[in-house]
């Protein structure tokens, strides 16, 4: 019986530990808590690094949210100078177009006034059917009115739009100074192929010899307009 009962408590799988063996089990242990330990310093270590990290990058984010900005101010107000300068080089511009167109139409209309005479009255050349004059009156009143209506476009500006919903100048006028000035250099050269007959053919001719005899006149003065509205439309918005 008690040889069975000792086979009972012992099973095959029953190992001895000596004194010797148990003491490095011990050591193994405690050598594990060690390392675990260690591993829990290196942890701790790596998250105060991963903290100074952070909090160095908060420091220098604040730092440069209070730097001052001493550039932008100045770009800012060399900015809005230049946009001062450049608008008053437009205003100034316009106003030369202005006087341009202004002093074409007075031109016109002296040298037609003067040269109407010769086909009679013009406030009775409806009445005397006379339609050599109302020929001459029409070349001329459709000059006038051509040159009236531009000093008006000119005067109220531009209705064209930038990306930014702001007023641009087309160089308004530059069409009229090309066109005067075309026309009376053409009238000058062609207005003697014009035939007599029927009468207000004599008329037409007669108004465009007038516009033609002028051409020089208008050259210098429609090329300083031609210039201001180039300046205008592409350099001095």
């Amino acid at each position: 019986m008690s040889k069975n009962k000792t086979k009972d408590i012992f099973d095959d799988d029953f190992e001895v530990v000596y004194q010797e063996d148990y003491s490095e089990l011990l050591r193994d242990a405690a050598d594990g808590e060690e390392e675990d330990d260690d591993y829990e310093d290196v942890l701790s270590t790596l998250s105060e690094l991963d903290e100074n990290v952070k909090n160095t990058d908060k420091n220098r984010r604040r730092k440069r949210r209070k730097a001052p900005n001493l550039v932008s101010p100045a770009a800012k107000t060399l900015k809005t100078g230049g946009k001062i300068v450049y608008k008053f080089v437009n205003i100034l511009l316009r106003a030369a177009t202005l006087i341009l167109t202004a002093v074409i139409f007075c031109l016109l209309a002296e040298y037609f006034w003067k040269n109407h005479s010769a086909y009679g009255d013009v406030f009775r050349a409806f009445i005397d059917k006379n339609y050599i004059l109302v020929a001459y009156t029409g070349i001329a009143i459709f000059l006038l009115l051509f040159e009236f209506f531009t000093f008006l476009l000119v005067i109220t500006g531009s209705k064209k739009h930038d990306h930014k919903d702001c007023l641009i100048d087309t160089g308004r006028g530059l069409f009229s100074f090309i066109f005067i000035y075309a026309g009376s250099f053409l009238s000058y050269l062609f207005n003697g192929f014009i035939p007599s007959s029927p009468a207000f053919l004599q008329g037409v001719r007669g108004a465009l010899n007038v516009y033609g005899s002028i051409h020089t006149l208008l050259l210098p003065l429609c090329i300083a307009g031609i210039i201001s509205c180039l300046i205008r439309k592409f350099f001095v918005r």
